[in-house]
């Protein structure tokens, strides 16, 4: 009797420590996801032109939704600034922007980052929301809350 309790024992203790391997192995806590860059502000242009398309207010966004046109691409420019001052972004910086839809599987915009700018292509109409992403070369800097952006077939304003 004695000895059935032992061996329950040892394996219930190997069972949580191998679930607690796994969860180590597969939790985000491996240091890959912590944000490092200080953003101080983050500000969404149009690239061509340079002006505001939406910039972090506090927690959240100054201008929701970001409208994106149905089947048509948005290019979407970014300034950041750390407690130094702007970040240099794209090529000739070792920073870059990315995007991700905070729903993973949503389809409703595409996302194409490009160095200092991101193209949103409509898929369907429709609502979602994404997260800007600071990226130094290829380690993971810094997210943004989420941004809600509107494909809609009746877009006015600058398609590339």
């Amino acid at each position: 009797m004695a000895t059935e309790r032992t061996r329950r024992a040892v394996l219930a203790a190997s069972g949580s420590l191998a679930t607690l391997g796994l969860a180590g192995c597969f939790g985000d806590d491996d240091g890959d996801d912590e944000e490092y860059v200080a953003v101080e502000a983050l500000t969404l242009t149009d690239p061509e032109t340079g002006e505001s398309l939406t910039a972090i207010d506090g927690d959240g966004w100054e201008v929701e939704p970001l409208l994106v046109p149905l089947e048509g691409r948005l290019p979407v420019g970014a300034r950041v600034e750390d407690t130094n001052g702007e970040l240099p972004l794209g090529e000739d910086g070792s920073y870059h922007v990315g995007a991700v839809a905070v729903e993973e599987g949503d389809e409703t915009v595409a996302i194409e980052p490009d160095g200092d700018r991101v193209g949103l292509v409509g898929r369907s109409a429709g609502k979602t929301e994404i997260t800007v992403e600071l990226w130094d070369g290829d380690r993971f800097g810094w997210d943004s809350p989420p941004l809600e952006v509107e494909v809609v077939d009746d877009f006015e304003g600058p398609v590339a």
